[in-house]
C-alpha cells in the first residue's frame, strides 16, 4: 500500500515538474522590437509582405507590426525579426526602369519598302494589306513603373506627340511584362490613337493603325519595351 501511494505521489510530482518546465518553455517566449527603414517599398505594402512571419495571434507573447511613414516597426521573436530583415531586403529594391522604342509608320498603296522597319514588316503584313510601309518617325522614352512621359516628333511638316505611362512593371531580370498606356496625337487631328496593353520586354507589336486625313497616309504605331535595370 505504502509502495503504491509513493509511486503514485511520485508521479505527481514528475507531472508537476513537467507542467511546470512546460509552462516556463511557454512563457519563455521573448520578442523584441526592431524599425525597419523603408527605401522604395510603400509601409502598407511592406506590412502585408511581413504579416506572415508577425504571430498577432500568439496568445502568450503576440506579434505587432506598426507604421509611420516609410518606417516598419516590428514586434517578434529575434529569428521571425531575421527573417523579415531578408524579405525587406528582396523587395525593398528600386523599380526596374523601361526604354520605350515607339515607331511611327505610314502605310500607303505604293510598293516601297523601308529598311529602318525591316523587323517589323513582316508583322505589318500579316496585319495589314497595305503594298508599301516606310518609316515617318521614331522615339526612345524612358521611365519607371508608374511614370508618364511625352515626346514630340515631326516628319515632312506633319507632327506628332506619343504620350505613355507606365502602369505597371512585371519583371524578372531583363525579362518581364510592361503594361503600357499610350496615346498618339497627330497635328491638325489631335488624339488619333489610344490604347492599353500589355507587352513582353523585347518584343514589337503593334499598337494599332489609324487614317487622321482620308488622303493621306494610314499612320501605323508600334512600341517594343526593354527592362534595363532594377
Amino acid at each position: 500500500m505504502h509502495k503504491t501511494v509513493t509511486l503514485i505521489v511520485a508521479a505527481l510530482v514528475v507531472s508537476a515538474i513537467l507542467w511546470f518546465l512546460g509552462a516556463n518553455v511557454v512563457g519563455a517566449v521573448e520578442l523584441e522590437t526592431q524599425t525597419f527603414e523603408l527605401q522604395y517599398l510603400g509601409a502598407h505594402t511592406a506590412a502585408e509582405i511581413v504579416e506572415p512571419y508577425v504571430f498577432a495571434d500568439r496568445s502568450e507573447a503576440p506579434g505587432r507590426i506598426s507604421i509611420a511613414e516609410n518606417i516598419l516597426t516590428v514586434r517578434e521573436t529575434r529569428d521571425n525579426l531575421e527573417r523579415i530583415e531578408r524579405v525587406l531586403e528582396r523587395y525593398d529594391t528600386p523599380p526596374p526602369s523601361v526604354r520605350l522604342h515607339f515607331q511611327v509608320i505610314g502605310a500607303n498603296g505604293s510598293s516601297t519598302t523601308d529598311s529602318a522597319i525591316a523587323d517589323v514588316e513582316s508583322v505589318l503584313r500579316r496585319l495589314f494589306q497595305f503594298r508599301g510601309y516606310r518609316l515617318l518617325a521614331q522615339a526612345m522614352l524612358g521611365g519607371v513603373e508608374g511614370s508618364g512621359m511625352e515626346q514630340r516628333l515631326s516628319s515632312e511638316g506633319r507632327r506628332f506627340t506619343i504620350n505613355a505611362y507606365i502602369n505597371d512593371v512585371r519583371s524578372a531580370g531583363d525579362s518581364g511584362v510592361v503594361h503600357l498606356e499610350v496615346q498618339l496625337f497627330a497635328s491638325g487631328y489631335g488624339d488619333v490613337l489610344q490604347t492599353s496593353v500589355n507587352v513582353r520586354a523585347g518584343q514589337t507589336i503593334v499598337l494599332g493603325s489609324t487614317q487622321p486625313d482620308p488622303d493621306g497616309e494610314t499612320l501605323i504605331l508600334t512600341v517594343r519595351p526593354e527592362i534595363v535595370g532594377n
